[in-house]
């Protein structure tokens, strides 16, 4: 399993080289300008763009054979499928880790004149990205092992597409049934709701992935 991670961060890292530079560039011009603007669409964005690179790394495996030649070594398939899960929790923590560092730094420097409802704002900017990234490998996982990677970009592109819809709908529904002035403590309650349905289809999207590639035959 360790050698496992150990190969799928690597081939991750060849393909972020080019981000990581920009990410921190973004980061420090959101900082210095102290643009609120900005600042959101680098807090909602920077994540979920960082994890698509990372699922389109599967191209580069299929590319190599590394996939044909790991199911000959002496690992589980499962641990196969578990260690894109581990190494997609893992980048995105750390998405989450820059968008929070840079958010920070932009408050110290500008002051606190980002968040209308105060912490929670930031919450939401912080987790509406890792959230949505987490749905997008949810999403993508599956669809991968089950049309192959000749159509890694499409799946890409549904994966973000069809999880935009869930995050929206999810929203929705929760506003329309709170309805009206949202208190901190229904805010932290229903954002609960949501990060318990995403690790609930993160789950069930690990163990459907896992089910589809076990019945592949190569």
């Amino acid at each position: 399993m360790k050698g496992l991670l150990k190969n799928n961060f690597i081939g991750v890292i060849e393909n972020l080289k080019l981000l990581f530079p920009l990410a921190i560039i973004f980061g420090i011009i959101v900082s210095i300008t102290g643009n609120a603007s900005l600042l959101s669409i680098y807090s909602l964005s920077i994540t979920p763009i960082l994890l698509l690179l990372v699922v389109l790394c599967m191209r580069k495996e299929t590319l190599s054979k590394w996939d044909k030649y790991k199911i000959s070594l002496p690992v589980r398939r499962n641990d196969i499928v578990k260690s894109y899960y581990t190494i997609h929790l893992c980048w995105c923590i750390g998405g989450m880790a820059i968008v929070t560092f840079f958010m920070f730094l932009t408050v110290i420097i500008h002051g606190n004149q980002y968040f209308y409802y105060g912490f929670r704002d930031a919450v939401t900017l912080i987790l509406g990205g890792g959230i949505l990234a987490i749905f997008i490998g949810s999403f993508f996982y599956p669809l991968y092992y089950f049309f192959g990677v000749e159509k890694i970009e499409i799946t890409a592109i549904i994966s973000l597409v069809v999880s935009v819809a869930i995050i929206v709908g999810i929203s929705l529904l929760i506003n329309v049934f709170i309805g009206g002035n949202v208190s901190d403590t229904t805010y932290y309650i229903s954002l609960i709701v949501i990060a318990i349905i995403t690790c609930f289809t993160f789950v069930c999207s690990y163990f459907l992935s896992a089910f589809i590639f076990r019945a592949k035959e190569f």
